[in-house]
């Protein structure tokens, strides 16, 4: 995973597995999808109140000005105690300012963020860094009045001018997601006040955005870089050793402590964190003793690789939780700017000759849930013909046939069947490509092969199943492997053909799908645009999205977009993650409502039992 992507910012570990290019933290955009029953009954327009407490781009909060914690934390948890983490791959750097670079990612935690999002609402903030917030009704205008408690490590008070500062690094020399988030985007310095100005007007998703900015400490950082960084936020570095080590202590005089959105969290006095090569390895690593908590991201291992007599004695305790989203969609990033993937007769037929149930019930004992949309059971789904809400949308943008069904495999052959397999040769032939003995062969002559980019080795076994599936076509995937940061440089670059993608739909989408599928990020250099998709009726979609503020509104744009990119094929779906599994030594407090089925975030809300 690169860093800040665009499906994936937050404190608690990456739900599911990050394989490929993701956002925990695009976006998250870490955040979760819009879930059946996630949003409130009512949605209606945002309005900002003057000097808020909070602020959510669905009018209502759920905490009310004088709230003590949130519902899903233990506010009298001890502190204390070590938590043991395994990380997978290396880091190079604790710079998370400036881009390139592989920061360890863990050392974001040492910084304070203006707001919090909560957790156990669809889309609503809290101050964090911000005594208030205040959000012009167009969204054209934020401001945040800022703690004047608030405190760098080092003593110094966090001013209004080290959020200015941190914000124009990033938007210029950031990372990328930085830097395509925050392209309307202007912040300054006012009076004390953090002032945001945004030149997208309806952009309701702006809030989310500016909540992944960890603020760094302008009077450090102006003129170079510090040996060892200083935030304001609940942690600091104790040690570290890079590639492979890193060590984060409680701050004791925290000046944040007792915030609301603070109690009850960040309750152990260390975390040590250890970087491995590989999850084999870490997986070992958690058996014999060396690592208090893991998330295991591979439903086989689940099943069989962790049987012993420490989880039959019960000194290993295990869970599964569902997301609070729609989960975590993974496929292949189709390269629409390359021949001949161009044609949609060839990405259709590839569509053919993949078979994802069969994928799902041969390498993952059928864990997986098929990807037949981007927003499954939940009233964002297109299902049928096109409701007047997504006509008004899409009308004229879109063939007859997905204004009919926005499954594009409606009324075809099941995928991988002999059926699929003719029609797929035949598409083929259409677009120019025969099979010679046994091989596609385009009109130069030259056999079909595809470049695919696996930038976690944990794809390899479904690009191996995709390759024997395609070669009965004629045609070639070749698997390029590459370090991730080798990986994740040739994505942003696009010089691939497919490429390995998880992506999680907020629960408020918008802003991943801009940055991923909008097609005026298509040709911008290094945007998360892998496929450099140019389909208005897509765009029109996103747009819709981004400016709904009523859930009929978000509703039809959230099932316009699900049509229209469907049928763009733009992606190749493998499955749909929605399952947390974690696993943990038995020494561990968690807050009651993990207890009843919240998802777990061990970093944050744990603590060590007495």
């Amino acid at each position: 995973m690169t860093e800040a992507n665009p499906s994936t910012c937050g404190a608690g570990a990456i739900a599911g597995r990050p394989r490929g290019l993701s956002r925990r933290g695009v976006l998250a955009l870490g955040a979760g999808a819009l879930a059946a029953g996630a949003m409130p009954r009512a949605v209606r327009a945002a309005t900002a109140p003057a000097g808020g407490h909070g602020f959510s781009p669905l009018g209502a909060l759920r905490y009310g000005p004088d709230f003590s914690h949130f519902a899903y934390v233990e506010p009298n948890a001890p502190k204390g105690g070590t938590l043991r983490l395994t990380r997978i791959g290396a880091f190079g750097t604790l710079d998370t300012l400036n881009y390139p670079g592989h920061p360890a990612e863990d050392v974001r935690l040492i910084y304070d963020r203006l707001v919090v999002e909560s957790e156990d609402e669809p889309a609503s903030f809290y101050g964090l860094l911000a005594r208030t917030i205040d959000v012009a009704p167009d969204y054209g205008e934020i401001v945040f009045d800022l703690h004047e408690a608030a405190r760098w490590h080092d003593g110094r008070p966090v001013t209004a001018e080290d959020v200015a500062f941190t914000f124009a690094r990033l938007k210029e020399g950031g990372a990328p997601y930085y830097r395509q988030a925050f392209r309307p985007l202007t912040v300054s310095a006012e009076g004390g006040r953090v002032v945001v100005r945004n030149a997208r007007r309806g952009d309701r998703d702006v809030v989310r955005r500016l909540a992944t900015i960890p603020i760094h400490p302008r009077h450090l950082w102006q003129d170079g870089r510090p040996e060892r960084p200083v935030g304001s936020g609940p942690l600091r570095v104790s040690a570290f050793e890079a590639p492979h080590r890193l060590v984060l202590e409680r701050v004791p005089d925290y000046w944040g402590e007792d915030l609301p959105v603070n109690r009850g969290r960040w309750n152990f006095e260390r975390i040590a964190i250890q970087y491995l090569r590989d999850d084999g390895v870490a997986l070992e690593a958690f058996k014999a003793g060396e690592a208090d908590v893991r998330s295991e991201s591979d439903p086989v291992r689940w099943r069989v690789g962790y049987d012993g007599p420490q989880l039959e004695a019960g000194a290993i305790r295990r869970l599964e939780s569902e997301m609070l989203s729609v989960g975590t969609l993974h496929g292949l990033a189709i390269n629409l700017r390359r021949a001949p993937l161009s044609d949609r007769r060839v990405r259709f037929a590839l569509m053919l000759a993949s078979d994802q149930g069969a994928m799902n019930r041969l390498l993952y004992d059928g864990a997986y849930d098929p990807l037949d949309s981007v927003f499954a059971a939940t009233p964002l789904a297109a299902r049928g013909p096109a409701t007047e809400g997504e006509r008004a949308i899409l009308e004229g943008r879109l063939p007859a046939p997905a204004m009919a069904d926005p499954d594009p495999l409606a009324d075809v052959p099941q995928p991988g069947s002999r059926e699929a397999l003719r029609l797929a040769s035949s598409l083929l032939e259409e677009a120019g490509f025969v099979l010679v003995e046994g091989i596609r062969r385009g009109p130069d002559g030259e056999p079909l092969t595809l470049a695919t980019i696996a930038a976690n080795p944990a794809y390899e076994r479904d690009l191996l199943f995709l390759a024997r599936a395609w070669r009965r076509l004629g045609i070639t995937l070749e698997i390029v492997r590459a370090d991730p940061a080798s990986a994740a440089r040739r994505m942003l670059d696009k010089d691939f053909d497919l490429a390995t993608l998880s992506w999680a739909p907020a629960r408020l989408p918008g802003t991943a799908e801009r940055l991923l599928w909008h097609s005026a990020l298509a040709d911008v250099p290094g945007s998360y645009a892998l496929s450099g998709l140019d389909s208005p009726a897509v765009d029109a979609a996103i747009e819709a999205m981004e400016t709904a503020s009523e859930m009929d509104a978000l509703a039809d744009a959230g099932r316009a977009f699900d049509r229209a990119f469907r049928h763009a094929i733009a992606l190749l779906p493998l499955y749909r993650e929605h399952t947390i599994r974690t696993a943990w030594w038995d020494r561990f407090g968690r807050p009651a409502a993990e207890q009843e089925g919240f998802p777990p975030s061990a970093i944050d809300r744990w603590w060590a039992a007495s």
